[in-house]
């Protein structure tokens, strides 16, 4: 597994490198400076908004309708809760000991006063959640962004973000360990409830969106470079912010 493991990681590196060298091409085409595979992208993004209006979006919506608020935001904590560990080890690699201390104290205390995490027992007594990934370690460390990308299903990206979903899985501790005792299963109930849960709490972004913009692939592509700035910088943002901008300010563009 190891070895599939390392192989996939020189893989997405070489690919990394590609992509950012076929981004500094003069016979690229896109019109955004960093979107030169805007054509390929806009085509996946069409795809991608089709499957969302007739089939992730309504299981979103059902998701919604069945489980209240309360159970949502319980599920939301348990799931934040699992990512705890990989969140403490990024804020560490970014040499932000302080946040990466406090996301082992709030895995700790959450998942034991907080029945596995159910409760935000460590929010309550001033410990903040702490969200981090490979992604934005890499961006703490100087790395650009690199071209814009949107993948099947997975939505916008970018060539830092895709290496960094690959480092995800390589560092994840409750994930290796999930994949090492053969429960796979879980592993992928609970990605595919996160996806529910995030098109949930950004639906009245993407519904707005598909229905006043002249052009909801350019705004999507800013929205999520803008928010993976702050997520970057550790600037606060609302928690459907995941596609954080000034919607009305783009309407009018």
């Amino acid at each position: 597994m190891y070895k599939n493991i390392f192989n996939f990681k020189i893989l997405f590196i070489i690919v990394y490198l590609f992509l950012n060298g076929c981004a500094s091409s003069p016979d690229t085409t896109g019109k955004h400076e960093n979107d030169p595979f805007e054509a390929l992208n806009r085509q996946i993004y069409a795809f991608n908004d089709g499957a969302d209006e007739y089939i992730i979006g309504p299981i979103a919506h059902a998701y919604r309708d069945v489980f209240p608020d309360p159970v949502r935001d319980s599920i939301r904590n348990f799931l934040l809760n699992l990512k705890a560990p990989l969140s403490a080890i990024n804020a560490t690699l970014q040499g932000d000991l302080i946040r990466g201390v406090s996301a082992v104290g709030r895995f700790a205390i959450n998942s034991t006063v907080g029945v596995l995490g159910l409760f935000d027992v460590a929010d309550y007594i001033g410990i903040k959640p702490v969200d981090e990934d490979v992604g934005q370690t890499l961006g703490a460390w100087g790395i650009e962004p690199g071209p814009y990308l949107v993948l099947p299903f997975l939505g916008p990206s970018s060539t830092r973000d895709l290496v960094g979903r690959v480092g995800d899985l390589l560092v994840d501790p409750l994930g290796l360990y999930l994949i090492k005792q053969d429960y796979e299963d879980l592993l992928y109930i609970t990605k595919v409830t996160k996806a529910l849960d995030t098109r949930v709490r950004i639906d009245g972004v993407i519904e707005g969106t598909r229905e006043n913009s002249l052009d909801p692939y350019a705004i999507m592509r800013t929205m999520y470079m803008q928010n993976r700035a702050r997520q970057i910088a550790n600037e606060e943002s609302e928690a459907t912010s995941i596609y954080d901008i000034d919607i009305d300010i783009m309407l009018l563009n």
